[in-house]
């Protein structure tokens, strides 16, 4: 039986996903900043000293591809692999809640004008749901089917910001991107090639200087 297969990498749906989530956020917080932490960069000394007593609620985005069956499928399979849902429990842990989202397109016509995403509360999801296996297809209700994971409404974003994300600074934060990375790839130590490959979320730093 064929695997579904989608067209895109995390990295392309990340530009879908991070325009509507930015913003939702900026009706709550003056400076939103989505960052892709690399740790020569954004967790160098000089960011580091650069930003010292600055203080930011964190949410983490784990991008996931819309996956088709065939050119023709009309569904979308969205999955969710053991290593966002370690990840994500380490993130939440630390208090950077940690949700996924995918763009419901089907191909790089419908990726350009999406404005229908699926988002979930990652901290729904146990050891129980590895490879879990959304279904987005019109001839089911798949919100009904999928609802315990499911964020209805991206106001219910601000709300899990609100309640669970605690602030932290640069320092930190650094420090716990590398637990989060360590974590998705069932590291329980720092391991030299912990970041290396895996799935990596986008964290968005959120604040109101």
């Amino acid at each position: 039986m064929p695997k579904p297969i989608s067209y895109i990498c995390e990295r392309s749906a990340e530009y879908a996903l991070i325009p509507e989530l930015v913003r939702k956020l900026k009706e709550k917080f003056s400076s939103v900043t989505p960052i892709y932490p690399w740790m020569t960069r954004e967790g160098s000394g000089f960011s580091k000293e650069l930003h010292t007593g600055c203080q930011f609620k964190v949410l983490g985005l784990y991008a996931r591809r819309p996956k088709l069956m065939s050119f023709s499928d009309s569904s979308i399979q969205v999955k969710f692999n053991e290593g966002i849902i370690l990840g994500a429990a380490a993130g939440r842990e630390l208090g950077i809640p940690m949700i996924a989202g995918c763009p419901l397109a089907r191909n790089f016509l419908e990726l350009g004008s999406c404005n229908s995403f699926l988002w979930v509360d990652l901290k729904k999801f146990s050891s129980d749901d590895v490879d879990l296996n959304i279904v987005v297809d019109a001839s089911l209700d798949y919100r009904q089917l999928y609802e315990r994971y499911l964020i209805a409404d991206l106001d219910d974003v601000l709300s899990i910001v609100e309640s669970e994300a605690r602030y932290v600074d640069m320092r930190n934060l650094i420090d716990f991107v590398k637990i989060i990375a360590m974590s998705g790839k069932g590291y329980g130590e720092y391991h030299p090639f912990a970041y290396m490959g895996g799935y990596k979320a986008v964290y968005i730093l959120l604040a109101n200087p």
